[in-house]
């Protein structure tokens, strides 16, 4: 019934040939004694001269009064009346007896008709009543010029010569030799071309498919094309054609269509088995579970367990999918290109190893299980292979007017399982991957892009015209060129992780929460766009980390010291008190709020060990599937990736500044205490006119104490009955940034050009004893002038370089910059005041966000190729560790030379 219901819903004649391959809507029934059904064409074709078609429609025989013989000349099997010669069954009307070999036949001449024996045709043998010839099996009569080739007598130039590549099938990267093969492809290729086409071409087809289209040796497939005369549209495309069937192809569609998929089906010997639905290559191998009806916004998933005993030869069925095109006031039948992954090109799986669409060859028959291939002389099979997967991949194409589909195509999988008898019980997978037209998604990226693009070179505008300013830059040379390009990949590529992780994280959630397809996951094309965006945004961003820690491990630092020797206690300065403060600044200068070990932990233990890498699968689901042919996407995983690191660096930075810094330890706020305790400031300059300043001077006076002294100032403190710790009487602010007048510049370059020259000369020095001269007498008058010029200018002590304290405007505050059109009427330095430990700019710790983007992009650019969340976060781990390395050892080189202590006393 439900046949007959297919057949009538593709009634109609498809009269224009698409781009794509369409057949006709007509079956055998609808041909007349005069044609046959060609299951290829799908359209009734005449019949040869004095032939009738079949019972079954399939085929041509001869006429009453006519019998088949191969014709020499014209190299196919004509129909020549019975007078002539030897006869068919129509002929016989005598009870002559005849020879074991022969059958009766009539003589006819002129009017007369007599009976004799005659010996059957070529490939013919008597049958059971010795009325009739039929296809020899295994006792054929062969004439003295023939061979038998499996039960079939042929001539001996018409024979193919038994090439071992013809029988010879790759199981794994292994030859077998199957005996299905040796048996039947010569014969079936001799059929062929004697027939001219019919169920013996549809068996040469069939052991084509067999061998997974395999066709760069001598085998059916090469057999086949030549046969048909060259790359034969019946089984093959064109693959200089791949790219316009599959993306570009259209189909019309009519809203809240079905997906109706048919299926040509064919016996493993060639026989045409009409047209069923889909369904019926599942219930070919297994009868579990419950079909559900393909809709056009709705993916499916189907899968069933099938035993090993029913992989009976007789049951192996060859298909075709077509789609059934329900446009207005037509029906037709669209066939769905194959690309099955195990085809096998020049010694390469192009299907499943090349990403290339151009360079796929799609096909169009496959089958359910293979059962003869394996089988030997025994009775025995080595092997079964079975169709393990089926996806369907339906994109649609919404347009103005109607909506539309891309052709569908799909993915065919096979796996094997040795002996029927190990009672495996091997698992198929169906799927309907619907998706939609990511045009306006796409669009809307680049938009995106766009606009974020564009407010991200304003900033990087605004931020080069401040360093400009604070650089005290007179032209634009190419060092400001250089910088604006640094700022400008450095806010282009937080733009691109912004824009990525906000639009897959979009496609994440909606597509795993949607019962109906409205949001479909990018193509290969829009993948691959994503992908190059992660290339290039981590590209930008390793230069901004690069430039970053370059500037970082040359920044100007002087330590500057307010002790001082009491004059009642002869005692001289210590100067184990800077070394504490130079070693407390050395390990914070690579200190981070949050801890990469325990991301990494954390992200691995929530991906790989609790599962939730399953979230990225291709399906539309909120559930774990434990068993699944799935793949695991990479939008999906790029978002998955992205979400959980972000989830767990906000977290920890969160944890730092709620819990860690106020109840357990604040670093930066630590170090502030070190300084005041040791007595000592430290002056940073970043730019020629910029810097910052951490005042440690001690409101106590003195801090080379011993302990119980100690105690009683903190006590003192803590009683308000001392001074307060900041620069200006009565505040508390101990961190400012600093906008240096040019006078001070100026006096800055000269002193720090005498330190080069003292450190130069200390490199020269070829001994010990040199060095140690050199140090004291050059070194430390170098440090003793900075310290004085310095503790002199904080304590307001030089008219012309003076200095004044002020709070940053709301409009300074937001834009990180300075009133500079006020900076040229003021003749003093301005310190502004920073509650903020602005300072730590200079620091990993104050930049936080540079780093966990960069691990981000790392992170997703290693797994986008690598599908391994464990190899991006290891990589994750090792590359930070590099480049926290790199910044400890040269951070390290800098501060011994800028502070003029000796890097022996930093640890």
């Amino acid at each position: 019934m439900i046949v007959l219901v297919a057949h009538y819903l593709l009634f109609f004649i498809l009269k224009k040939v698409e781009a794509y391959d369409v057949i006709l809507s007509s079956f055998p029934e609808s041909c007349n004694r005069s044609s046959y059904f060609d299951s290829i064409s799908h359209k009734c074709k005449g019949c040869g001269v004095f032939q009738i078609s079949s019972d079954d429609r399939l085929s041509c025989e001869c006429g009453f009064g006519y019998y088949p013989e191969f014709n020499e000349k014209s190299k196919a099997i004509e129909c020549f009346r019975c007078d002539q010669s030897i006869q068919s069954e129509m002929c016989l009307k005598s009870n002559l007896t005849c020879e074991p070999y022969d059958i009766k036949v009539l003589q006819i001449t002129g009017n007369i008709t007599s009976a004799r024996c005659l010996k059957c045709p070529l490939w013919h043998q008597p049958d059971d009543t010795k009325s009739s010839c039929v296809p020899c099996s295994n006792m054929c009569h062969c004439p003295s010029e023939y061979e038998d080739v499996n039960g079939t007598c042929v001539k001996d130039l018409f024979t193919i010569p038994e090439t071992p590549t013809i029988f010879t099938y790759n199981l794994h990267g292994r030859p077998y030799i199957s005996n299905y093969l040796r048996d039947w492809v010569r014969l079936t290729a001799i059929k062929c071309k004697a027939h001219g086409g019919g169920k013996y071409c549809e068996h040469l087809i069939n052991l084509c498919v067999l061998t997974d289209y395999n066709y760069d040796s001598q085998s059916a497939c090469s057999l086949y094309r030549q046969l048909s005369g060259g790359f034969s549209n019946s089984i093959y495309y064109d693959d200089s054609q791949n790219e316009y069937l599959l993306n570009y192809a259209r189909i019309n569609i009519l809203k809240d269509q079905k997906m109706d998929f048919m299926v040509k089906q064919y016996a493993l010997d060639g026989t045409y088995l009409l047209i069923q639905p889909l369904q019926s290559v599942f219930k070919s191998l297994c009868c579990t579970g419950t079909w559900k009806p393909i809709q056009r916004n709705a993916n499916i998933y189907h899968s069933c367990s099938v035993y090993s005993k029913v992989f009976d030869m007789a049951d192996m069925r060859f298909y075709e999918i077509y789609f059934v095109d329900r446009a207005i006031n037509q029906s037709r039948l669209i066939n769905v290109p194959i690309k099955i992954l195990s085809l096998v090109r020049g010694g390469v799986q192009r299907n499943r190893e090349d990403k290339d669409i151009s360079r796929w060859q799609l096909t169009k028959r496959f089958f359910n299980f293979d059962s003869a291939t394996g089988s030997n002389h025994e009775g025995n099979t080595d092997f079964v292979r079975y169709l393990s997967s089926l996806t369907i991949r339906i994109s649609v194409m919404s347009g103005e007017k109607s909506l539309a589909l891309r052709l569908p195509y799909a993915t065919i999988n096979y796996e094997s399982i040795g002996s029927l008898e190990n009672g495996n019980s091997p698992v198929i997978h169906f799927a309907v991957k619907n998706t939609v037209s990511m045009d306006e998604a796409m669009k809307s990226l680049e938009i995106a892009l766009s606009v974020l693009s564009t407010f991200g070179a304003l900033y990087a505008l605004i931020r080069i015209v401040v360093w400009y300013i604070r650089s005290d830059k007179a032209t634009i040379d190419l060092q400001t060129l250089i910088r604006l390009l640094v700022y400008g990949a450095d806010i282009l590529a937080n733009v691109i992780l912004i824009v990525i992780f906000f639009i897959t994280f979009y496609w994440f959630m909606t597509f795993r929460q949607q019962e109906e397809v409205t949001v479909s996951l990018p193509a290969r094309q829009e993948e691959q766009f994503i992908k190059d965006l992660v290339i290039s945004a981590f590209t930008l961003k390793t230069i901004s980390v690069l430039w970053m820690i370059g500037e970082q491990c040359n920044v100007d630092i002087f330590l500057i010291d307010w002790e001082s020797p009491r004059p009642t206690k002869g005692e001289i300065v210590s100067v184990w008190r800077m070394f504490f403060v130079a070693n407390e600044w050395n390990e914070l200068q690579v200190a981070r709020k949050s801890s990469i070990s325990l991301q990494v932990i954390l992200v691995l233990l929530t991906l790989k060990v609790f599962q939730f890498e399953r979230f990225a699968l291709e399906i539309p689901a909120t559930y774990f599937m434990a068993d699944t042919f799935l793949n695991y996407n990479t939008v999906l995983r790029l978002a998955l990736g992205l979400s959980t690191y972000l989830f767990f660096s906000l977290a920890q930075n969160i944890l730092n500044a709620a819990l860690f810094e106020r109840y357990v330890e604040h670093k930066i706020q630590r170090f502030t205490d070190v300084c005041t305790l040791s007595n000592i400031s430290v002056w940073l300059r970043i730019h020629s006119r910029y810097g910052f300043y951490i005042h440690g001077r001690s409101p106590h006076g003195f801090a080379d104490i011993d302990m119980q002294t100690m105690c009683q100032q903190l006590q003192r403190e803590e009683e308000n009955l001392c001074a307060q710790r900041g620069l200006v009487q009565g505040q508390d602010t101990q961190t400012f940034s600093i906008f240096f007048h040019e006078t001070l510049s100026d006096k800055w370059r000269k002193l720090v050009k005498n330190q080069v020259t003292s450190i130069y000369f200390y490199l020269l020095s070829v001994s010990i004893d040199l060095i140690m001269l050199d140090q004291s007498s050059g070194t430390s008058t170098v440090f003793f002038k900075l310290n004085e010029f310095f503790t002199s200018f904080l304590d307001h002590a030089f008219r012309e370089l003076d200095y004044e304290v002020r709070d940053r405007h709301f409009l300074e505050t937001v834009l990180d910059t300075e009133m500079w059109w006020d900076m040229s009427q003021n003749e003093r330095s301005i310190f502004y005041n920073d509650g903020r430990n602005c300072f730590d700019s200079v620091l990993f710790y104050g930049n936080e966000v540079t780093l966990v983007s960069f691990e981000m992009l790392l992170f997703s650019l290693v797994d986008v190729y690598c599908h391994s969340y464990l190899t991006a976060a290891l990589t994750v781990f090792i590359v930070f560790k590099a480049l926290q390395f790199v910044r400890y050892r040269f951070g390290r080189r800098n501060l011994a030379k800028k502070t003029m202590i000796d890097s022996r006393f930093l640890f």
